[in-house]
Formats: structure tokens, sequence, C-alpha cells
């Protein structure tokens, strides 16, 4: 799963995919901390990082999923991400790698 977050907002891609997860951005760190917070989707951690927001991350990405058993597989992954230490304390944020496709820090 990829969520493609831009200043005019976030995209889930690859919904189905709970394999993997990470944030794309074309934006700097401060535009990208801006629009972290304006659409809600999560946090800055640092210029690699975030905190994503599971509840708006689970919601966008189930209107797009088409796997039977894709709840289920969201399951399995927010099960992985505890046993990997990302989840938040209060299980509300995965922590999740930053992809620049533009090269950008």
């Amino acid at each position: 799963m990829i969520v493609r977050l831009d200043a005019d907002g976030a995209v889930v891609r690859d919904a189905d995919d709970c394999g993997r997860l990470h944030l794309e951005t074309d934006l700097d760190e401060a535009r990208l901390r801006t629009a972290l917070a304006t659409t809600g989707t999560g946090e800055l951690v640092d210029a690699d990082t975030v905190h994503l927001d599971l509840g708006v991350l689970r919601s966008r990405a189930a209107l797009l999923a088409t796997t039977p058993d894709w709840a289920e597989q969201w399951t399995a992954m927010t099960a992985y991400a505890e046993r990997k230490g990302w989840l938040s304390d209060d299980g509300r944020s995965v922590q999740v790698h930053v992809e620049r496709r533009s090269g950008q820090l």
C-alpha cells in the first residue's frame, strides 16, 4: 500500500497490497509537515519518517480495496507493525518511511 501525499491531499494506491506500506511525496520537509497536518493524515517524525493515522488510512484504503480478505490482510499488517515496534503507544498511528519521487530532502 502506498500513500501518495501532495499539497492537495492524500491518495491511497495499491490498497490491496498490505504487505508493504510507505508514503510517497514530492514535498520538501516543511511542506510535508504542513500537508500531513492539514489533511489529518499524520505527523512528521523526521525527514524520512512519518506517523500515519491508522483510522484515516484504513477508511481510505477500505474504499479502494477489492480483495475479499482485505480486512484480514489489514489486521495482519497492523499486527506485524506492532511486533516490529512501528505502532504508536496508543495504537492509533503507524511509523512509515517517506520516499521522495523527485529526490528532495
